[in-house]
């Protein structure tokens, strides 16, 4: 995890040294001289809400599986159907995210060969949604194995380490949205 951690802070480091000191090359200015920049309230804010809501469903998931109460034969399960619901909830917006992140890609009015700008930009966010998309995996997964009973509320590290990889992804976005949207497209 910590890997991770310093890889993203690579990338967030060639962004805020290029942005708070931009070069002669760029035209002194951040962001670039005739790059287009996305709107911050558009998608990338409703790609923040949705990371947000996904957070809360599969928080709400792991709440309805430690509480559930398994009998004996495993045929009458409290909680277990809430635990599928919003398991199946996050990841709709995992794959709804996704899908965003890709229509804002191809609707970009700039490439990942526009500079530092461009390099920068997609290649945070691509290793984002990347992260996005190996989460959505890892949760859809986790939903079989909820479904043919292999996690109990005693035994599902499993499903834990999903959990705590989904909240990571989250707070990698928090910053993504906090940097690259908002403060680097200030003008």
């Amino acid at each position: 995890m910590f890997q991770k951690f310093f890889f993203f802070f690579g990338f967030f480091w060639a962004f805020f040294h290029s942005s708070i000191s931009p070069s002669i090359f760029i035209g002194n200015v951040w962001p670039p001289l005739g790059v287009e920049t996305l709107s911050t309230w558009l998608l990338p804010f409703l790609n923040t809400v949705i990371l947000i809501s996904s957070g809360i469903s599969v928080t709400w998931a792991h709440r309805a599986i430690v509480t559930a109460f398994f009998t004996q034969t495993k045929k009458k399960i409290s909680n277990f159907s809430t635990t599928l619901i919003a398991i199946f909830i996050t990841i709709f917006y995992g794959l709804l995210f996704t899908y965003i992140q890709r229509f804002e890609y191809i609707n970009a009015g700039f490439s990942f060969d526009d500079g530092i700008y461009g390099t920068v930009f997609f290649s945070t966010t691509g290793l984002h949604g990347l992260h996005v998309l190996v989460g959505t995996i890892f949760l859809i997964v986790c939903t079989f194995r909820i479904a043919y009973y292999h996690f109990t509320k005693s035994h599902h590290v499993g499903f834990e380490i999903a959990i705590w990889y989904w909240h990571f992804v989250d707070v990698v976005w928090l910053f993504l949205f906090i940097s690259i949207y908002w403060w680097g497209n200030s003008k």
